[in-house]
């Protein structure tokens, strides 16, 4: 137990046993634990300056037990606090890294800016900032393919890419033609990312390519007879709100497959095709119109954030909401909640 908080088993073993006798000496230790005296005399230094053990102040020749909690209470003040700068120290990483991120894309993807749109006009461009805007995604993921075909390397690289987003809870759904699944590249591809979490319909037809990141930031063809090279990168949540709607669209045609449990699925026993709210949506709802971030909804629920993520994408689905906002104003409207997000 002691172990966790930096103490060698010697040390415990040590501890536990002057808790029967306190003033068993270091020879008597050695001997009763099978130590060596530099060990034993180790063991009692450490827990003398963790605070765990004293000298009595009336008689120096005894030693006194001090009460764990206050001797171990301040060493775990000086982590949390430790902790508390490393996460400001990262949350400012990340600000710096945003701005680096914009400089980048200013110096490498030779930006047009037409409005809040940057032409991207190489295919190494587009594929870059594909891949930053997958790894800094944080909620969701929308995805539009309509290539039928696909190289081994590519699914592998995408399924790297797709697994890393799942594993930091981020939902994630995409449309494939039906067409797609002919190939056995593909439906490993299929089977690897669905078992993260991922969803995953298909259609007759994809009409174009899309992807859209947290409904905020969007990549589509520049041209919609032309895939390949050249894109247009969209942020703001009003340039994309439109993009989200035609996904969402082209995902209530499209379909899932029979055995395919993910999809369609988040909280056991939850039916998302259903139009009222489970327990589970409604307790869910009601910690976001408290402001509870997903991380604490994740523990209050006993689910993974990823799951919370994915519930509540899918119940902004449900809502035909954009944003949390409009998902808790419908919600409160329909009576699904007291009160509003």
């Amino acid at each position: 137990m002691l172990r966790s908080f930096g103490f060698s088993p010697e040390t415990e073993a040590t501890y536990r046993l002057l808790l029967r006798d306190p003033q068993l000496t270091d020879v008597e230790i050695t001997t009763v634990l099978n130590l060596t005296a530099e060990q034993a005399r180790a063991a009692r230094a450490q827990l003398i300056e963790a605070g765990l053990v004293r000298r009595s102040w009336e008689d120096e020749s005894r030693m006194v037990l001090v009460h764990p909690e206050i001797a171990i209470d301040q060493a775990l003040r000086k982590r949390e606090t430790d902790v508390a700068r490393e996460q400001e120290s990262i949350a400012n990483s990340r600000l710096e890294l945003q701005a680096l991120v914009k400089d980048y894309l200013g110096a490498t993807a030779q930006p047009e800016q037409v409005g809040q749109a940057v032409k991207l006009v190489d295919i190494d461009a587009i594929r870059e900032v594909v891949k930053s805007c997958g790894a800094t995604a944080q909620r969701e993921v929308l995805a539009m393919h309509p290539n039928s075909e696909y190289a081994e390397h590519d699914l592998e690289v995408a399924q790297s890419l797709d697994t890393q987003a799942l594993s930091r809870g981020v939902a994630m759904r995409s449309i494939y033609p039906e067409a797609s699944r002919a190939s056995d590249f593909f439906n490993h591809y299929h089977r690897a990312v669905t078992s993260h979490g991922a969803q995953i319909r298909y259609a007759k037809r994809v009409q174009t390519r899309m992807l859209i990141f947290d409904r905020e930031t969007a990549i589509i063809p520049l041209h919609s007879a032309d895939n390949g090279r050249a894109a247009v990168l969209v942020q703001g949540q009003a340039m994309t709100a439109m993009l989200v709607l035609t996904f969402e669209q082209a995902w209530s045609g499209a379909t899932q497959l029979a055995d395919d449990p993910e999809d369609g699925r988040n909280l056991a026993g939850t039916d998302l095709a259903g139009t009222d709210p489970s327990d589970l949506d409604r307790t869910l709802l009601q910690l976001m119109s408290m402001g509870v971030k997903d991380e604490a909804a994740a523990r209050h629920m006993g689910i993974s954030v990823r799951t919370v993520r994915r519930q509540i994408a899918d119940l902004m689905n449900r809502l035909e909401a954009s944003s949390r906002f409009e998902a808790g104003m419908r919600a409160s409207i329909k009576g699904w909640v007291q009160g509003s997000l």
